[in-house]
């Protein structure tokens, strides 16, 4: 997950820029509604204000300095004012976009988070992405918005995101397995091929990752299964394309990474 999407695949992308890039916004708020195609590239940019990106239906990966962030259905992204961020999305996908002034966005600090939508969350987000682009501001309109960043400032954040590293001696092993998640190499394997232990290659996953090479691969696995399950490939294609050697396997692990089944996940997020 921290080689750009598009060195992943043979399609060709069809790139895009951002839409509304103002000098500064007319209103607090405002909204953007898109339906983008399949294999959509949305180039690096980044602007003076604050943007939520909510995904209605689909799934996008956004890459940042940070590190790629995937957005499935039903849940949102936070982008600080003025990080640069460009976005891949291989599958078509529903987005709403609310762009924030700044002014009104330092509880939500300045990191990039993915966050957990619940239904009130939700509910702001689709109301306020109806309001037209010149809307009368009131009193009420503002109390709406500051409901909206109350509800983001507590929003739990998600755990669907793969930070950016350089390790030269991590970097072939993350290389492989982007392009292979069915690669069945033990961390012992792979600390022959790149000249390290097997001890200090796990030392050097729990640094920059925050867990283990077999738990960082069991998390890149679920990633990559959203995208497959939102293109409705069957449940045995996508165990057998990531290297499980079942689909009740694939369950398990899908249910302990995401806390729900892939069927109850699909249903929630197609409602």
């Amino acid at each position: 997950m921290t080689v750009n999407l598009s060195k992943q695949t043979n399609l060709k992308w069809t790139k895009q820029s951002p839409s509304r890039l103002y000098p500064e916004l007319p209103r607090p708020i405002v909204s953007t509604a898109h339906e983008f195609e399949a294999m959509t590239h949305i180039v690096k940019h980044s602007h003076p204000w604050s943007q939520l990106c909510y995904a209605c239906k689909g799934v996008t990966q956004t890459q940042t300095q940070e590190g790629t962030f995937v957005l499935p259905p039903e849940q949102a992204l936070w982008i600080p004012a003025n990080v640069e961020h460009q976005q891949h999305l291989k599958t078509k996908v529903s987005n709403r976009s609310l762009y924030i002034d700044s002014k009104w966005c330092n509880p939500l600090g300045n990191k990039v988070r993915s966050l957990t939508v619940d239904p009130l969350l939700k509910s702001l987000i689709l109301e306020i992405a109806n309001w037209r682009e010149h809307y009368e501001r009131t009193a009420q309109t503002d109390r709406l918005v500051q409901v909206l960043i109350d509800r983001l400032s507590i929003a739990p954040s998600n755990q669907l995101f793969m930070p950016t590293i350089n390790d030269n001696r991590l970097l072939p092993i993350i290389e492989s397995l982007n392009f292979d998640l069915a690669n069945k190499l033990t961390i012992e394997q792979w600390a022959s091929k790149v000249g390290a232990s097997s001890r200090t290659l796990n030392r050097l996953f729990n640094k920059n990752y925050g867990m283990g090479f077999s738990k960082w691969k069991q998390k890149i696995k679920i990633m990559k299964s959203l995208e497959m399950l939102n293109e409705e490939i069957p449940l045995s294609d996508i165990a057998y394309e990531l290297g499980y050697e079942s689909s009740s396997a694939f369950l398990t692990a899908f249910k302990k990474q995401l806390g729900c089944s892939p069927k109850k996940y699909l249903s929630i997020n197609n409602d």
